[in-house]
């Protein structure tokens, strides 16, 4: 069967939902949920994000040059989604969702609180690609929870993030295979 190409990215599923939080130049806190995002380098560590221009995080992102992804476990997956309402420029999504937040130790946008992963980021650059911008940042601070580390090593089945697939549907209680790379 063929389908929409419009539709592609429903193959490119499930990927996972991050928490995207800014700044505006006034300091107001916005959150969105994000899953068209990837890495793209490894030196320097370079991720992209997929975004249109009408959101406050595009926005933000522009005028002050910093983001934090946060990556939270299903616990939160209501929360999270509850971040997706379209609220008035200025108002903190966090606070309207019930999550907390706190201090970046080198970025102004705040992390939040629940999340497992969190990723201090500075804008590098964007690229205007059909509907949407890639914004391309780059990692300044890794972080991750002590209680999803296993043997020295991140453990995602612990953080259990939630993955989009489409529209309402999403994926969880991820299982990990172990196979040889050839």
């Amino acid at each position: 069967m063929e389908i929409d190409p419009r539709e592609l990215y429903t193959v490119f599923a499930p990927r996972p939902i991050l928490l995207v939080t800014t700044v505006d130049v006034q300091k107001r806190i916005n959150a969105a949920p994000l899953s068209f995002v990837s890495p793209i380098s490894f030196d320097p560590p370079i991720v992209m994000l997929s975004l249109t221009s009408a959101r406050h995080t595009y926005q933000n992102i522009l005028e002050t040059k910093e983001f934090v992804l946060n990556i939270l476990g299903k616990e939160h997956l209501d929360q999270v989604l509850r971040c997706a309402a379209r609220f008035p420029k200025g108002v903190n999504e966090l606070e309207q969702a019930g999550l907390g937040w706190y201090s970046s130790k080198l970025v102004n946008p705040p992390r939040v609180k629940e999340a497992k992963v969190w990723i201090e980021c500075k804008y590098l650059d964007q690229k205007e690609e059909g509907d949407h911008f890639a914004v391309f940042g780059q990692a300044l601070v890794v972080d991750v929870s002590n209680d999803v580390i296993t043997n020295g090593k991140v453990d995602l089945e612990k953080i259990n993030p939630v993955l989009h697939v489409a529209g309402d549907e999403f994926a969880t209680d991820l299982k990990l295979l172990r196979h040889k790379r050839y």
